[in-house]
């Protein structure tokens, strides 16, 4: 073995680089410098006019009044947080868990399940973090085409990138970075689809394969309410897993607090090995656990998430009716969540130096849509990833600016 360094290549080269990458670090730099922007790159609620609930607040502080809150807590999750939320998704408490968010549990997950010569499916787009796991992992990862005229998955495309060695298919609705929400009958063709081949497999011994739904942004909809997963999983030929939490719903991403739910044919044996990886931090932080447990039972929560999609709603109108008005962009509408992708005809051949100039010319900063890529999925023409987050007078200011943009720079 030739080395050079104690440090693992691969893992200098993350797609995730892509999303907090260099215009991420410019727009870091102008802050620090105290250059104003206008931030269109990060889906953060609590940097915007979208508080937690009050009741949140309240239970962390009822938390911190408590001795067993500085203590180690259970590394499964605060138990009544766990029976909170088994109550709510109508599962058996021993197959949910909580830890620092959805990422570090589908970290955990993608870690106590990496095995080597497996591969797991993913949506293109796809949040990179997923993508840099299995780097991490040694795991392949393979994206399956959506549609870019609706970004709903596209299923022979899914089917054609499944084989023997597929362990995991990944799906996300609402969508990040797409803000699509997948049609009721292409989730079901998807559990269906995944039941036929486990059927097949199961007469040539080989291992089922494991759903995996991130819902994450599940109640930031706005025409049409996302579909009930778990009702199409009931009595299904496979394993599954959803994930949830309340950096999205509950607008407080800084609190780090997600939950997976286990189930299907395999799902003792998920929670063996999941329980193990939650066993190496040996728990997750009570005190915030305690405030979403008081956020879950408040009798305000459903209204708490309407105002919510309302506000991004109207957001969301906003950008579509101003961006029709310019010249040379095109925009899918999105149906949830909290992003916009927009198409840009411009002089730029890449999504990185189409950023780079409108951070530096316009002071407005976005994300690169080809971070949630690889290479033979990118779809054609130059994309970037905006949040529909900001207030009304934030939005106004920024189209104005696409405007002035796109009368320098349009081809």
């Amino acid at each position: 073995m030739n080395r050079t360094s104690v440090v693992r290549e691969e893992i200098q080269h993350l797609k995730t680089l892509g999303l907090l990458g260099e215009i991420f670090q410019i727009s870091m730099k102008m802050k620090k410098e105290g250059i104003s922007f206008l931030p269109l790159h990060l889906g953060d609620p609590g940097q915007f006019d979208f508080p937690p609930l009050s009741s949140f607040k309240e239970g962390i502080a009822r938390a911190l009044e408590k001795p067993a809150s500085f203590a180690y807590g259970n590394p499964q999750g605060f138990p009544p947080l766990i029976e909170k939320i088994a109550e709510m998704e109508n599962v058996d408490p021993r197959y949910v868990f909580t830890g620092n968010g959805v990422s570090d549990m589908m970290d955990k997950l993608l870690n106590a399940t990496a095995i080597q010569g497996t591969n797991i499916l993913f949506p293109a787009p796809v949040f990179p973090p997923y993508l840099d796991l299995n780097t991490k992992n040694g795991v392949e990862s393979r994206l399956y085409l959506c549609d870019p005229h609706t970004w709903q998955p596209i299923l022979s495309s899914l089917e054609s990138r499944i084989d023997d060695n597929t362990s995991m298919i990944l799906v996300n609705s609402p969508n990040n970075p797409t803000g699509a929400v997948y049609d009721r009958e292409n989730i079901t063709a998807i559990i269906e689809l995944t039941e036929n081949i486990n059927l097949s497999r199961k007469k040539r011994n080989i291992p089922p394969l494991c759903l995996i739904f991130d819902e994450i942004y599940k109640e930031l909809y706005f025409e049409n309410k996302p579909a009930e997963v778990k009702s199409l999983l009931d009595d299904r030929f496979l394993s599954w897993i959803i994930f949830n939490g309340a950096s999205k719903s509950f607008c407080s991403t800084g609190l780090r607090i997600g939950y997976a739910i286990l189930g299907g044919v395999e799902r003792d044996s998920l929670r063996e090995v999941l329980y193990n990886e939650c066993i190496l931090p040996l728990c997750m932080n009570s005190i915030f656990q305690e405030g979403y447990l008081a956020a879950l039972c408040d009798p305000a929560r459903d209204e708490y998430f309407e105002n919510n999609r309302k506000k991004l709603q109207s957001r969301r109108d906003l950008l579509l009716h101003g961006f029709s008005r310019i010249s040379g962009i095109e925009v899918v509408k999105p149906m949830g969540a909290f992003y916009m992708i927009v198409k840009m005809e411009t002089e730029f051949k890449n999504d990185l130096e189409l950023g780079k100039a409108l951070l530096t010319e316009e002071k407005l900063c976005a994300s690169q849509l080809s971070a949630f890529f690889d290479s033979e999925t990118h779809p054609p023409g130059v994309f970037l990833r905006l949040v529909i987050l900001p207030p009304e007078d934030i939005l106004e200011q920024a189209l104005d600016r696409f405007t002035r943009f796109m009368e320098r720079r349009a081809l």
